[in-house]
């Protein structure tokens, strides 16, 4: 599987989701994790797990370029799964992530602020889809379940035609505290990549 996280916005989920997608891809055989933020957050969570003594059971580097897609091309052969955590704003590095993969997953919060700000995300999606087209699909994150708020935002994406997926990441201690340490908890993104694999 070779899969980028998008979004041109900050605090969707983005890096948490790309750990615990690994963590996942990685009992089914090789995999990397791929940091192409210039702040380096997945980067720093496994410094701080390996630091703890306890580091995280995938491959982790480092890349923010904008020839993703190039260096990924020798480098991501020899893995099973290819992660890719995208910046937010960076558009030149979000396109060439995206070039790198064959799906995108959009993480979303069910915020106005956050259903607002998708747009440009999938402005350069429909752009690159010209030529590379992926398989792409919204993730909403950090979801109080049975909320008038995730109801709503189900209702938007449809009405925008954005194309989400059944899979929903919960609001939950386990993800929020997770940074550093090798998440023990991850059942929704086992069922997300059962849906991805569908």
């Amino acid at each position: 599987m070779r899969l980028a996280l998008v979004s041109s916005k900050g605090g969707t989920g983005k890096t948490t989701s790309a750990v615990s997608l690994a963590m996942v891809l990685h009992r089914l055989g090789r995999t990397l994790a791929v940091d192409t933020d210039p702040q380096g957050s997945l980067m720093s969570w496994s410094e701080a797990a390996a630091e703890e003594g306890n580091p995280l059971p995938f491959t982790v580097v480092g890349m923010a370029t904008r020839d993703v897609h190039v260096r990924l091309a020798d480098l991501g052969a020899g893995y099973d799964h290819v992660i890719v955590d995208t910046p937010p704003g960076d558009l030149g590095i979000i396109r060439s992530a995206i070039l790198a993969s064959a799906t995108v997953l959009v993480p979303v919060s069910p915020t106005g602020l956050d259903l607002n700000r998708i747009r440009p995300t999938f402005e350069v999606l429909a752009e690159i889809g010209v030529s590379h087209p992926v398989e792409v699909g919204v993730l909403l994150t950090k979801v109080r379940r049975g909320t008038r708020s995730a109801k709503a935002a189900r209702g938007i994406l449809a009405e925008h035609g954005y194309p989400a997926m059944n899979t929903e990441i919960p609001l939950a201690e386990h993800f929020a505290g997770a940074f550093g340490t090798v998440p023990a908890i991850a059942g929704e993104y086992w069922e997300l990549l059962a849906e991805l694999k569908k």
